[in-house]
This record gives structure tokens, C-alpha cells and sequence, in this order.
């Protein structure tokens, strides 16, 4: 396959895989980035609280009705998010202490957060000959990023070298996939960092192999997972990465913090950013002086209402849930912007389709990714706007060239978020689990049975989908009714929509053939006949929030007065600007030019990279 650079920018999502397909010669199916977290202990809160207090920490609050806490009203216009079900609501700027008397932990570098792009981050600096510390907020190593399903690069990867694979023509060329990704990009981001981003994702995964992780190549060689992993499912698999870097950072002399979230950044007199506030064993206040740079690597924002509604409308209004579970509260980013950092990435998100809306019954935001009811509504089922009209499904089976099992994901999630009032409907009887073997979804959407390979990682509860679609009929966020009209009328139909699109449907059933303009397959034609009858509120399920502080192609740090913050450095996702301005879902490939958690273990090996390179060995 060769393209010229104008070719390389007008070539289609599609041709994308279909070039993936072609270098292996099969239909093999792709991984995808399937995150997800159990609970963790949050600053403050009791173990398992998570999404259920209300912003000012206190868990006795009134929960609305279920009809006035819908994300958007019956006559189109925005409503509140719940604030109860969100772990953080506050968009303020965390301004910088000053410099204090005495400090209680000295280094060269200190990294906030100990996720993927944290982990690598101090890994690298200490690797470099760093002194450093690295502050989490959680009790253990992983963040995020352990629970990811593969790790998406285009190209650039021994492992992907070995099989003559680069994309958008071989041999690689980082420069060709980051004019794609621009022209992709509809020309809203930074053309450096994005060829920042195509260089580097290669190297970072090469190296992260010589740091100790055991890595293989997908069946689409888009894809590399460690080796312990298997590509039938995509629960818990990138663990053996971060244990590994967690391991090669001990051994390099990496100094760990858990349970000691960062509060504030400390800047001295002359605006350097030279240290950080941390919250020992959540009782304690620590000054912890960085005497080179601080690097904020401790993801996004997808659980805090006030930054989503302020940075991401889109996201605000047209997800109802999110599924990263650890954190995500966007502390980092608000310390940023109390130094005076720039924002990038505005109105830029990425979600998968399938998102619950629990909130509206009084029901917490972050979701566990497999809890069971998820899934379940990942399915092909009749799906309907407010209005009575079907939505288009996007099917995650393999086909000839594998785009439409990768791209599925994503543009299902934008379908099932714009529709009138932000919201979708998903109907079906009481013989849907009949059903579920012949949709045959795949990745992600392939429901948990207890039988699977390293179930042992999954919540117990969630090790069969059944009891988390059970707990959603129990909390009427599935709606179990007896008559189409009862669940018309609880679903906030008006009158005869629900009813009379059904009716419709059941009558392309009986036909045995679809003439919707995208018809569903002859197997997929499930009457809804049967008793009782249920539907629930879906829309985007968030699992990365785009807009961050600003940074160039160093990761610095960048203020409103367009100069890097001395001292300051970000990786993904505290960071924006990977994809752009107002994006849905972060395309070309479900989140940024890598995968979510590709992207923040790149970022993280950038930021150690360069805070050496320009604050120890260029000073």
C-alpha cells in the first residue's frame, strides 16, 4: 500500500482498517481500549461511596423525582445534572501555595499520579538519573489505565515493523499520519504535537517493552497487548503494563506515595512552579519540593460536573454515564489553571455507546464498565428517540476489513448523544436473553459470564451480567413494565410515540426484512410482543475528557500569555489538545491518534523525556 502525502490525508476511517486487515490476510478481530475500574476509597469518603455524595461531601441529600432529574426536559432544553451523583463539582482554579519555611520531602521531580502516563512518566525521569517522587491519590499503582483492554498505535513499533504494517502506507512515516490525522482532525489541532504524538507512539511502546513489559501484536496489528492477555475479551488486560513499569520504576529508584492526593502546586517568587501540596494518608499536609519540575499526570475530568459543563458541553449534556471510576476528578487541571495555564482540546471528549443513565433515578455517574446492565444496552435492540424514530446500530462483529468493528464503538456513542434532547431509548420483551448469542457483539460489548479468562480480576458481583441487570430493574433504571403504554408513559414519551413505533417495528419483524435505511440483519428482527416489557434512557458513556491545560510539543505547560509555566509539565489527560477542538469522540481512532491509554502512557514517557533533557541536562 503507498499513498502520497495529499492521499494520506483524504484516506477514510475505513481504508484505515482495511489496510490493518490487509497486512495479516484475515479478518481477525481488533482490540479496543475496554477500561474499567472497581471502586476506589476516595479522599474523605468511606470505601465505596464513590458517586454517590453530594458536593459538599455530606451523603444526606434529597434525591428529585425521577422526571426532574432527566438530562434533558420533555421540551428540549438542557436540565441539571444531578450534582449527588457526581464525585466532584467544582470548576474553580486551585491557586499555587507559596514557597514554605521548611519542606518534608525533597527530589528533583515530582509526578502527580501513578496511572499510566504517571507511572511512565517517573519511570523515564528516574531512568534519566532523576531523583523522584511520585504522589497518588489512590492506594495502589494503575489508575485507569491497568483495567485497559490494548493499546491502539498506527505504526512505528518493532513489533509492528516485523509485520510490514504502518499506516497510511508502509514503510513509516510519521509525518503522512500526521497530515491524515489533521485533515481527520478538520484542521483544529496542533499540527507539532500531533506529529509529536505519531512519533513518539512507537518508541514509547519499544521502550516500555525494554523497561520490562512482555508485549504481542494484535491479529490487526493496530493493536499491541501484553502477552499474558487474550484478544476474546478485553477485561482487565493492561495490569502486566503498569505492574511492570511499577516495577521497573522501583527498581530505578522511583519514591511512591499512595494515598496522598495532591491539593495545590507551590510556585515561588519569581512564578516557578517548584513543588506540591499533598494530603499524606488523606490526613496529613505535606510540602513535597521538586527542585527541577513537577509533571501532573493524573488523568482528566470525566466525574466532575462543573469542568464538563464549563470545558465539554457536549459531553455535559450528551453522556449519561462515565466508567472510569478512579478519580477522574480533575484536581490537576484546576491546579493548572490556578498557575495561569491556557486550556486546548475545548468541547473535546471520547465515549463508547451504551451509557446507562442511572443518574436519572438518583443513581451514581462512574459506572463499572461490565456491570452487566452496560452491556446489556451495547446490544442491537430497537432503538428510538424521543420523537419515535430508530437510530442507527453500529454492529462490532468482524467483517471483511475490520473498520466497522473499531469504529462501532465510537460512532454509536455520537449517535445515541445527539438525538433531540441528548438522549436515546432502547425496547425489548421479555425474551431478550434469547437473543443476545445471535447479535454476537464483540470487544467490549461481549456480555461477562463467570467462565472467562482472568474473571478472578472482575468485582465478584460483576462476574455475571445478570445481577447488574438486576440491580438496575430493582433501581427503574431498566424499566420493567407490563403494557407499552406504562412504559411510554414512564419513559417520558408523550402519548403514542412509544407505542405506535413499536407497532411499526413489529410489523418490519413479521416481513423478515427491514426497509429502514439502515436495516438491521434478517437475525436481528426481534418482535416486541412479549411481556413484560422494558426500556431504558441511554446515551454516551465518557471514558476520556479531551480538553486540558495547554502544552507544546515538550509537554510544558502553557499560560494564557502563550509562555511555558517554568517548571510545569502535563501528560494526557491532564493535558489537551490530542485531537482537537469539538470532537465527539476523539477520532481517528476511538479517543486521539493512539488509544486512551496508549496516549497516556505516551504522554507520560514525553513528559519524563523532556523535563530532564530541558530542566536538568540543557540547565
Amino acid at each position: 500500500m503507498s499513498a502520497s502525502k495529499h492521499e494520506a490525508g483524504n484516506l477514510s476511517r475505513r481504508d484505515f482498517l482495511a489496510s490493518a486487515a490487509a497486512v495479516v490476510g484475515s479478518t481477525a478481530a481488533a482490540g479496543v481500549m475496554a477500561a474499567a475500574m472497581p471502586v476506589p476509597v476516595a479522599y474523605g469518603m468511606e470505601n465505596g461511596a464513590i458517586g454517590d455524595w453530594s458536593a459538599d461531601g455530606s451523603k444526606n441529600f434529597e434525591v428529585p423525582a425521577s422526571n426532574q432529574t432527566n438530562a434533558t426536559g420533555s421540551d428540549g432544553t438542557y436540565r441539571e445534572h444531578n450534582g449527588a451523583a457526581f464525585p466532584a463539582d467544582d470548576a474553580s482554579p486551585i491557586p499555587p501555595r507559596a514557597v514554605p519555611a521548611t519542606w518534608d520531602y525533597e527530589c528533583e521531580m515530582c509526578v502527580v499520579g501513578a496511572g499510566g502516563g504517571g507511572l511512565n512518566a517517573a519511570a523515564r525521569a528516574a531512568e534519566l538519573g532523576a531523583r523522584t517522587i511520585c504522589v497518588e491519590a489512590m492506594g495502589l499503582h494503575g489508575g485507569n489505565a491497568q483495567e485497559a483492554g490494548m493499546c491502539a498505535i498506527l505504526g512505528g513499533s518493532k513489533l509492528q515493523e516485523s509485520k510490514r504494517f504502518a499506516f497510511p502506507s508502509y514503510p513509516f512515516d510519521a509525518r503522512k499520519l500526521a497530515d491524515w490525522a489533521i485533515d481527520e482532525y478538520h484542521y483544529a489541532a496542533d499540527p507539532h504535537l500531533i506529529y509529536r504524538i505519531a512519533e513518539a507512539g512507537g518508541t514509547c511502546i519499544d521502550w516500555m517493552g525494554d523497561c520490562g513489559v512482555r508485549w504481542r501484536l494484535g491479529e490487526v496489528p493496530v493493536y499491541v497487548a501484553p502477552k499474558n492477555s487474550t484478544l476474546d475479551h478485553h477485561v482487565l488486560k493492561m495490569k502486566d503494563a503498569t505492574d511492570a513499569m511499577f516495577s521497573f520504576g522501583q527498581k530505578h529508584g522511583v519514591e511512591y506515595h499512595f494515598q496522598s492526593p495532591a491539593e495545590a502546586l507551590v510556585q515561588d517568587d519569581a512564578g516557578r512552579i517548584v513543588g506540591v501540596v499533598c494530603r499524606e494518608d488523606y490526613e496529613r499536609e505535606v510540602y513535597i519540593h521538586a527542585t527541577k519540575a513537577v509533571i501532573l499526570t493524573a488523568g482528566g475530568f470525566c466525574n466532575n460536573k462543573a469542568l464538563l459543563k464549563a470545558y465539554i458541553p457536549t459531553a455535559a449534556m450528551g453522556c449519561a454515564s462515565s466508567y472510569l471510576t478512579a478519580g477522574e476528578t480533575g484536581e490537576c487541571f484546576r491546579m493548572g489553571l490556578g498557575a495561569g495555564a491556557d486550556v486546548s482540546g475545548f468541547n473535546s471528549s471520547a465515549s463508547f455507546d451504551g451509557g446507562v443513565d442511572w443518574e436519572a433515578e438518583g443513581g451514581q455517574w462512574a459506572r463499572f464498565l461490565y456491570d452487566g446492565m452496560t452491556q446489556l444496552s451495547r446490544q442491537p435492540w430497537f432503538t428510538i428517540d424521543r420523537c419515535g424514530n430508530r437510530l442507527r446500530y453500529m454492529d462490532s462483529r468482524v467483517h471483511e476489513d475490520g473498520a466497522n468493528a473499531i469504529y462501532a464503538l465510537g460512532d454509536l456513542a455520537t449517535i445515541q448523544m445527539t438525538p433531540p434532547g441528548h438522549r436515546s431509548y432502547i425496547i425489548f420483551d421479555a425474551n431478550y436473553e434469547d437473543h443476545l448469542a445471535g447479535f454476537a457483539q464483540e470487544h467490549c460489548r461481549k456480555l461477562i459470564t463467570p467462565d472467562l479468562e482472568q474473571i478472578e480480576k472482575v468485582p465478584e458481583h460483576y462476574r455475571d451480567w445478570h445481577h447488574g441487570v438486576q440491580d438496575a430493574i430493582d433501581a427503574d433504571v431498566l424499566k420493567k413494565r407490563d403494557t407499552l403504554e406504562e412504559l411510554e408513559r414512564d419513559l417520558g414519551f408523550a402519548e403514542g410515540v412509544l407505542v405506535e413505533a413499536v407497532a411499526t417495528w413489529n410489523e418490519t419483524c413479521e416481513k423478515g426484512e427491514d426497509d429502514y435505511m439502515y436495516p438491521m440483519p434478517p437475525e436481528w428482527l426481534h418482535a416486541i410482543a412479549t411481556p413484560p416489557f422494558y426500556g431504558c434512557r441511554i446515551g454516551g458513556n465518557l471514558y476520556g475528557t479531551k480538553a486540558g491545560l495547554l502544552i507544546n510539543d515538550e509537554m510544558q505547560v502553557i499560560s494564557t500569555g502563550g509562555r511555558p509555566i517554568p517548571g510545569l509539565y502535563a501528560g494526557w489527560h491532564t493535558a489537551g489538545g490530542a485531537c482537537g477542538e469539538n470532537s465527539y469522540i476523539g477520532d481517528p481512532i476511538l479517543g486521539s491518534l493512539l488509544g486512551d491509554v496508549s496516549l497516556a502512557f505516551c504522554g507520560g514517557y514525553l513528559c519524563g523525556t523532556y523535563a530532564v533533557k530541558n530542566e536538568i541536562e540543557e540547565a
